[in-house]
């Protein structure tokens, strides 16, 4: 799967390049400590869901994003030294769905201590 370039809204916004899921192709030089990468979906036929607001929320912080045309995001939070993906709560939220399941997996990245993707699913609300 393809990440297409995007913009992600938190305190400032961002814009990154190509990568591939379970990917991260930093704009950085230097490392980065805690990475989140994945997509939202439809149950039943798994169809990409674009602008379904990711909230990423730790140490009393809230950064909110949302996905790309693709359904996909890109996330590099910074909540403070210390601060590990444990700690980090990943929700997903869009009008007219309601959040099935939000599955983690950790992916090692020579330049990233921890990768987490995390997959959104989500219903159609009936």
């Amino acid at each position: 799967m393809r990440l297409a370039g995007f913009a992600a809204f938190a305190t400032v916004v961002f814009s990154c390049g190509a990568s591939h899921s379970g990917e991260l192709d930093s704009e950085r030089d230097e490392d980065v400590d805690l990475a989140f990468v994945g997509s939202a979906r439809e149950t039943g036929t798994l169809a990409p869901i674009p602008g379904v607001q990711i909230r990423a929320e730790a140490a009393g912080r809230r950064i909110l994003i949302r996905t790309n045309t693709e359904g996909v995001y890109r996330l590099i939070p910074n909540f403070g030294n210390g601060v590990t993906a444990d700690q980090v709560t990943i929700s997903c939220n869009k009008d007219g769905y309601e959040t099935v399941d939000v599955s983690r997996r950790q992916l090692s990245d020579k330049k990233v201590k921890e990768l987490i993707v995390a997959e959104c699913l989500l219903a159609p609300k009936r």
